[in-house]
């Protein structure tokens, strides 16, 4: 008997050795090292000389304590694998427990009697066939909750322990029945924990977590409800068991918890549902409710506009009166939108200051219509804080199916025409394809120009810049081109308005002024002294790293500050102006050139000029090109001129394409030009012969041919 326990003894060992040695389900997997354990253990004192003379023997506890090890580990395998073990899942184990009670005791109450008189030696006789219809129960339950799909740890298991249940039948029946075990019993008491000890050498996968959702969860307590609930009606008709009814009697109690439990959790989902798709603040459908909507419609055959809301200048009134005053404007903005678009349609806030609509069955001249109403509405003062408040809005429709199939394009195409009405100041636009730097296409462009700076595609030419009263070349603008391996050497307009927005602009930047601070060390050794002009992104003059790049890379290439100039244009200090004046002194301090570019082009120059450090002034090529023809233009350069004269700022004026205009320039006191009358920009080896014709011949710079 020792040697035929030797077997389950060896694969309870394997079974600990994967807990001990392996920290994945480690609690769950000693747990069922314990189980099988014990099993080899009650197997071989049930079987040794006197250990099975009496019924119940002492073996019996020890085998008997397989299950509660078995169920122990089940619970822990359940802690890693279920979202959450919640009252309803203990009521279900509950309803189980009773109702497998129930059945058996109904079932086989009577010839556990006979067989062993009765009394308690029938309450342990009975345990087994419980336990091991609670086994089939859990089994069972784990294969639904997956799904049936099974993966090879688990089938293993499964079959390990209803191994072990077919045994256990196996060996009561012939109990009851007072015969001979027949062989199949042992072979399957010695299948089981070497299936279970399979299982546990094979590897591990992560495990797969599961909600404790959907009808597969009612699946056992249902089943189990209705053969309780037989069990009373059989006893009306044909008197049962007393214990068999009990215990039937209490599964249905337990059924009935259960019940109500679903109801409070379903009463608390559907509010949690209602609660999860309104907007907090106006009481408006929120964006998930619209996104639901919007999907919906879109199953349909009939055409719908998606329009987006935006105010104008909402965060200036968050600044003045704070964001409570804010939050007052949105509640009182919600209810007229949703009183101008009525049943027509869904009113949704998205978040902060944006509000979308769904329109069905509309199109482009219905949408324009409740644009115009939308901003007829808001004509009307609101009251916030004691004050009558004029807000504006934009708003930007798209159509279903023309711009767009799915609810991402139409959301994300309505967004750029509303950006589109707020940047023209319209109040109402349709989404237009021509006018999309949002396009594919751009994406496209965006992803080649990012492989473009890995290949060492972008190269610079550089235009000359014509000291005025030598009519030397002084230095140097760095200019990008793309030389793209398809569609051949492409200049700025081609990408970098596209990159502007994008992440991809401060890089760029930083490989263009390493480029450039790479040459300009080439050229100074080569004897030419040159200053090198480079155009600064938005993104660079708004990080405070700049300064400290600037540095090591003109320390890195042995180039003295002084030879470099950083233009910056008046937009780009529209963005942060703090920032970027902090990154501008930075700059001054490190000994750097700045240059104010297209200068007259953007907002506030003369407070630019007074607040900023800069020490050059560009005149924008708009106020240049036809300044010999235009009087206006000439007197807008000549008063600009003068103007940076009178600040000590050096004057550039760029655009110069012809002769007249370079003679005028000089004569209003120009320092630097640069333009197509002296030289287009030009690659890195063709500068050096230009700038020595012109010191050699100290007649200025020959055009290119």
């Amino acid at each position: 008997m020792l040697v035929a326990g030797l077997p389950v003894l060896a694969a309870a060992l394997a079974v600990l050795v994967r807990a001990l040695r392996r920290p994945d389900d480690r609690g769950a997997w000693l747990a069922l090292g314990i189980a099988v354990a014990v099993q080899a253990v009650g197997a071989v004192w049930l079987a040794w000389p006197g250990g099975g003379s009496n019924f119940p023997a002492p073996a019996d506890g020890v085998l008997l304590a397989f299950f509660p090890a078995v169920f122990a580990a089940a619970l822990l395998f359940a802690r890693r694998r279920l979202v959450r073990i919640n009252a309803a899942l203990w009521l279900d184990a509950a309803i189980g427990a009773l109702g497998a009670a129930a059945i058996v005791t109904q079932v086989l109450g009577e010839a556990a009697d006979r067989a062993t008189g009765g009394g308690w030696p029938s309450v342990v006789a009975l345990l087994y066939p419980m336990f091991d219809v609670m086994l089939v129960v859990m089994v069972l339950v784990a294969v639904t909750l997956r799904g049936w799909r099974v993966s090879p740890v688990w089938l293993l298991l499964g079959v390990g322990l209803l191994a072990h249940v077919a045994a256990d039948v196996g060996y009561a029946s012939a109990g009851f029945a007072g015969q001979q075990r027949p062989l199949w019993v042992p072979v399957l008491g010695l299948l089981s924990p070497l299936l279970i000890a399979a299982a546990a050498l094979l590897p591990a996968l992560q495990p797969r977590r599961v909600a404790l959702v959907g009808w597969r969860t009612l699946i056992t307590p249902s089943v189990l409800t209705l053969v309780a609930g037989g069990l009373l009606v059989a006893d009306h008709f044909n008197n049962a068991s007393t214990a068999a009814v009990l215990l039937a009697a209490a599964t249905l109690v337990a059924a009935l918890l259960r019940m109500a439990l679903t109801f409070v959790e379903n009463t608390a989902l559907h509010h949690s549902r209602a609660l999860a798709l309104t907007d907090e603040l106006t009481g408006l459908a929120n964006r998930r409710a619209f996104h639901e909507r919007l999907r919906a419609e879109l199953t349909g055959e009939g055409r719908l506009a998606v329009a987006m809301v935006d105010l104008d200048r909402f965060k200036d009134l968050n600044d003045t009166l704070g964001h409570h005053a804010g939050d007052a404007l949105l509640v009182k903005l919600g209810e007229r939108l949703n009183h101008t678009v009525g049943d027509a349609g869904l009113v949704a806030r998205l978040g902060g200051d944006e509000f979308a609509l769904l329109l069905p069955g509309a199109n482009l001249a219905h949408a324009a219509d409740i644009g115009r109403q939308i901003g007829a509405a808001l004509q009307a003062p609101f009251e916030v804080d004691g004050l009558e408040v004029v807000m504006d809005a934009s708003v930007g429709a798209a159509l279903y199916p023309e711009h767009g199939t799915t609810a991402s394009e139409l959301l994300q195409r309505a967004d750029v025409a509303m950006y589109q009405a707020k940047d023209a100041r319209t109040g109402f636009q349709g989404y237009d394809p021509s006018r999309d730097r949002h396009s594919r296409e751009r994406l496209q462009l965006i992803a080649e120009l990012r492989h473009a700076l890995e290949r060492d595609e972008l190269v610079l030419h550089y235009q000359p810049k014509v000291n005025l009263s030598t009519g030397l070349v002084d230095g140097v603008e760095a200019l990008v081109r793309w030389q793209h391996p398809v569609h051949g050497l492409r200049g700025p307009g081609a990408f970098l308005p596209h990159a502007e927005h994008t992440a991809l602009m401060r890089p760029l930047t930083l490989h263009v002024l390493e480029t450039a601070l790479s040459q300009l060390a080439a050229w100074r050794a080569d004897g030419l002294e040159l200053h090198m002009a480079v155009n600064l992104a938005v993104q660079n003059l708004l990080d405070l790293r700049t300064p400290g790049q600037i540095a090591r890379a003109l320390d890195k290439h042995g180039v003295p500050p002084h030879s470099l100039t950083l233009e910056v244009t008046e937009s780009l200090m529209l963005h942060d102006p703090q920032r970027a004046g902090e990154v501008l002194a930075d700059l001054s301090q490190l000994g750097v050139g700045l240059a104010l570019d297209d200068f007259g082009t953007g907002y506030s120059s003369l407070e630019h000029l007074k607040r900023l450090p800069v020490n050059e002034l560009k005149i924008d090529k708009s106020f240049v090109m036809a300044m010999d023809r235009d009087p206006a233009d000439r007197a807008i350069v000549a008063s600009t001129a003068a103007l940076g004269r009178s600040l000590g700022l050096r004057v550039v004026a760029e655009g110069v394409e012809s002769h007249a205009s370079a003679s005028v320039l000089a004569a209003i006191g120009c320092d630097l030009a640069q333009g197509f009358h002296y030289s287009p920009p030009v690659p890195a080896d063709q500068l050096p012969a230009l700038v020595r014709a012109a010191r050699d011949a100290q007649l200025g710079v020959a055009r290119l041919t």
